[in-house]
């Protein structure tokens, strides 16, 4: 920047001052500085140098050529004879920091006037690079807040976005202020006004269903009152439709200085896993029955015989009754025997055929001390008739004779039916004198009672035995491959293990053991 030659020195100078000051590129300063000090510092050449690892690396020269000035060479390393035959060396210190040093070569020494000038220029260059390298970092660090800001929103949106695909709230509760502060996905979730982002834990209660909601309550003072994490899993009842929506709620406590303040935690809304898992279940209810009807349906015979006797009593003891009293002097001790029997032989026939109903019959299980042999001489009842017909032998072995377990009764009993009914299908090919049937129930130790079920058939290959228990696989030519998988499900809900193994010599056992109740 040369001087206007119509000003004096003085007014030269300020000028120059002001133009470097309004310089505020390191690009456009640097040489500019460089410039000044040769125009007003009468220099042939000026040098601005900075030290950067042991290296004197020029950031900008300016070259007096005739009456015309040049910048030349930048961003190069110095030669020391460059550094060596420098008349005037200034260093650039401002702040306490150094921007680098002014190097200044004269064909002539330089007067005092012009020493003073170049010192008071190389003075005000350094508070001007200290500038530039001020607004050039905060030019940066705008630059890192706006990108900083940019990666919030990108963030704030990527989350939101993931609470909506994952029906998931997320909340910050203030304990001390007793504000909760809701996503707007949460708010979404129990169904707030728009807008309104900020509850009381009072309000959030009010959300809850009532049915629910002092349990939920309870939980999250227990773990306020020791600073836990709270885990809950809810219904709610939203504020703008009243739908009841279920919710699993989780939140972590946050501590600072040993004391927490607050809990950051989230809510999930698991209506359609809680539906699709009511569906499955009654589905599977669904199946159980209709298994227990398939397994009934193939003892229909045998049923019918064993309901046919007491009905056969009945008519017996009844006409036995009508010909005591139509003597010419009624035997009434003999009619009251044969009421008597008529009164056991009818209940014997409803206990029959209750039990079928409740086999068949679709119903929440009820858990209750079973007599475990009982139930299985009961089962044998239904079935006595079949066994015949196959020409099975029965071994039974139930020792004690009273072993009490707590479960269901009717699914014990489709437990037992279908494990029976399979081992009479597995000995059809077996001759007639080979077909036994081995059922023993025995208490494996204090805890536990195990039943076993053997037949002689042909048994399971070996390569079926993995897949014996697996939803419909069968290895029978019409089966539909629930009948195992069901029991097997029915003894793990009992708190116990259903297995299969290959019997000696031949044939196939299963076992399983439950818990035993006093």
């Amino acid at each position: 920047m040369p001087s206007d030659p119509r000003l004096s020195d003085d007014d030269a100078l300020l000028q120059t001052l002001r133009e470097l000051s309004a310089l505020l590129d390191p690009v456009l300063l640097q040489p500019a500085i460089t410039r000044a000090l040769c125009d007003l510092g009468g220099a042939r050449r000026c040098l601005l140098v900075r030290h950067d690892a042991g290296l004197a690396l020029i950031q900008a020269e300016a070259h007096r050529i005739g009456g015309d000035l040049s910048n030349r060479q930048r961003d190069c390393i110095a030669r020391p004879d460059d550094l060596q035959s420098a008349q005037l060396t200034l260093p650039l210190h401002h702040r306490g920091q150094s921007h680098g040093e002014l190097l200044l070569y004269y064909d002539d020494v330089p007067t005092a006037a012009i020493t003073r000038r170049v010192h008071h220029l190389a003075a005000h260059a350094a508070v001007v690079l200290a500038n530039a390298a001020d607004h050039a970092q905060a030019l940066l660090e705008k630059e890192m807040l706006i990108c900083a800001e940019r990666e919030l929103r990108t963030s704030q949106e990527l989350l939101k976005q993931g609470e909506r695909f994952n029906h998931t709230g997320s909340m910050r509760y203030l304990v001390r202020e007793d504000l909760m502060f809701c996503s707007d996905e949460l708010c979404r979730i129990y169904g707030l006004p728009v807008g309104r982002n900020c509850l009381t834990y009072d309000e959030f209660a009010a959300i809850m269903h009532p049915d629910d909601r002092q349990e939920v309550i309870e939980t999250v003072n227990a773990a306020v009152a020791m600073g836990g994490t709270i885990r809950v899993e809810h219904r709610i009842c939203r504020q703008d439709t009243g739908e009841v929506r279920y919710i699993s709620g989780i939140g972590k406590p946050v501590w600072v200085d040993g004391t927490f303040t607050e809990y950051m935690g989230t809510a999930t809304d698991i209506t359609v896993r809680r539906q699709a898992e009511y569906a499955i279940r009654a589905a599977q209810v669904d199946m159980e029955r209709v298994a227990r009807a398939n397994t009934v349906g193939q003892l229909t015979a045998s049923i019918a015989h064993e309901i046919n006797q007491p009905l056969m009593s009945i008519v017996s003891n009844a006409g036995a009754s009508l010909r005591w009293l139509n003597r010419p002097e009624p035997e009434l001790d003999h009619a009251r025997a044969s009421l008597r029997d008529i009164i056991s032989e009818g209940q014997r026939a409803g206990g029959i055929i209750s039990g079928l109903q409740n086999l068949t019959r679709n119903r929440a299980p009820q858990f209750e001390r079973i007599n475990l042999p009982a139930l299985i001489r009961h089962v044998l009842t239904l079935s006595r008739s079949e066994l015949e017909q196959r020409e099975v032998n029965l071994a039974l072995t139930l020792t004690p004779a009273d072993v009490f377990v707590l479960g269901d009764t009717v699914q014990l009993q489709q437990v037992l039916l279908n494990l029976l009914v399979n081992a009479i299908d597995a000995m059809v090919a077996v001759p007639e004198n080979a077909r036994v049937l081995s059922i023993s129930a025995s208490c494996s130790n204090e805890q536990r009672v195990e039943v076993q079920v053997q037949d002689s058939g042909e048994g399971i290959a070996a390569e079926a035995m993995p897949r014996i228990f697996d939803a419909f696989y069968t290895t029978k030519e019409n089966g539909m491959g629930m009948g195992l998988a069901i029991c097997h499900s029915i003894i793990e809900t009992h708190r116990g293990r259903l297995r299969v193994a290959a019997a000696q010599p031949q044939g196939t056992v299963f076992s399983f053991d439950l818990p035993r109740v006093p």
